[in-house]
């Protein structure tokens, strides 16, 4: 796992490094953030090699351990919501091999508060990591120094690595179903209903959420379509001015008075049929404390909820229908299709395709077959070479 926060720490670190060159931080006020934020994440890939070195096995560091991954994940919930606010404006804005989610995110005003929000708090959670790391004692090694011999990450590799992980047939029936449930109908599908999709982090929630939201019948049905995401230190009123923000409203009277925005907001929806998606929900709260009064009070008959969290608690405490989603992990030959994606071009031939396919299926074993760490492998393996002994040498160092 070390290696896969390791790779992913670098590829955030070239986005940043595009977003610092192209000084939108600084138009934006959020510049000097932006700088601590590839800093802290340099450091604390350093501190990982030495722990990955040591082959350090106590309780502590791995809790340790598993704080830097779960920062990392958030990290990538923020890509994810970039990644979706340019898919609101075209598939096109996607595909391009030059893609950079955060770049797009931070040339918007729109979306840029958000993002520099985040940003922030994220920088105050790997300020309480790196001061933890203290206590172990370890060395900020200059480690996989060999990446950088060939150079940092190409534009391309950052195209593939921000592509949905949308690989075999799998996501396109959870697609549909979700979809189905969504758009029942019937007495009691007419109130107000919350779907949940549950699973680890780094497997694919998102991914899937944005395929159900972006889905041609569901664009078609309902008028009001938000995106909020949520995470574990979301504050009440951002909440609902990003809120009354995606459904098109005008949160600027309200200034920070939580009964003016809640108000607001009840304006905004009032008749409206509104699908609300609430993305990497970690307390209840979030709905039943900010959300759930405006929401269920005016919003027309067959508004829905879909919300994607990591707790099944979360979506039992939000009374969401029974079943709920979950997302498992990639099959194989999906998640062997998703790396395929990432690291070889389409000028590559078949045969020495194929020949890289069993060390590639030991790869993404190591990977658990998550989504998120097989594109972050890919990333990787594209970096160092498209030779069998190449990904014999990671395979080896994973």
């Amino acid at each position: 796992m070390t290696m896969v926060l390791d790779a992913f720490a670098s590829y955030l670190g070239d986005l940043l490094k595009q977003v610092v060159e192209e000084e939108l931080g600084t138009m934006l006020g959020v510049s000097g953030e932006i700088d601590k934020l590839g800093d802290k994440f340099q450091d604390l890939k350093n501190f990982l090699a030495d722990a990955d070195r040591r082959n350090i096995t106590d309780e502590t560091v791995q809790e340790w351990v598993g704080q830097l991954k779960r920062a990392m994940y958030e990290a990538a919930d923020i890509l994810d919501l970039c990644q979706l606010k340019a898919m609101e404006h075209g598939p096109s804005t996607v595909n391009a091999g030059c893609f950079n989610p955060l770049l797009f995110c931070m040339r918007n005003p729109f979306h840029a508060h958000e993002i520099g929000t985040r940003i922030k708090a994220l920088n105050q959670r790997l300020d309480s990591i790196k001061e933890r790391s203290a206590a172990f004692n370890f060395i900020n090694l200059r480690s996989y120094e060999d990446h950088s011999s060939h150079g940092n990450l190409s534009r391309e590799t950052i195209g593939d690595f921000d592509q949905s992980a949308v690989v075999g047939d799998k996501i396109e029936e959870d697609t549909r179903a979700l979809v189905a449930q969504i758009m029942q109908t019937g007495k009691v599908n007419d109130d107000i209903m919350v779907v949940a999709i549950v699973g680890a982090g780094g497997i694919g929630k998102t991914t899937l959420a944005q395929k159900v939201f972006n889905d041609e019948t569901i664009q078609g049905e309902f008028s009001k379509k938000l995106w909020l995401s949520v995470n574990q230190n979301f504050s009440d009123v951002e909440l609902l001015r990003r809120a009354i923000i995606e459904a098109r409203g005008d949160h600027s009277s309200a200034g920070n008075v939580k009964a003016m925005l809640h108000q607001t907001l009840k304006d905004t929806l009032i008749g409206q049929k509104t699908l609300l998606v609430m993305d990497d929900v970690w307390d209840h709260g979030a709905w039943e404390n900010v959300l759930k009064i405006p929401f269920v009070n005016v919003a027309a008959s067959g508004s829905r909820v879909l919300i994607t969290t990591r707790d099944e608690g979360v979506a039992r405490q939000m009374i969401a229908i029974w079943p709920y989603h979950h997302v498992n992990t990639l099959l194989p030959e999906d998640a062997w299709s998703l790396l395929k994606r990432q690291v070889l071009s389409s000028e590559i031939d078949e045969d020495h395709t194929n020949t890289l396919k069993d060390i590639g299926l030991k790869i993404i074993e190591k990977c658990g077959y998550l989504p998120l760490a097989v594109k972050v492998m890919g990333g990787l393996l594209r970096e160092r070479g498209g030779l069998h002994r190449d990904w014999e040498h990671v395979l080896d160092e994973f």
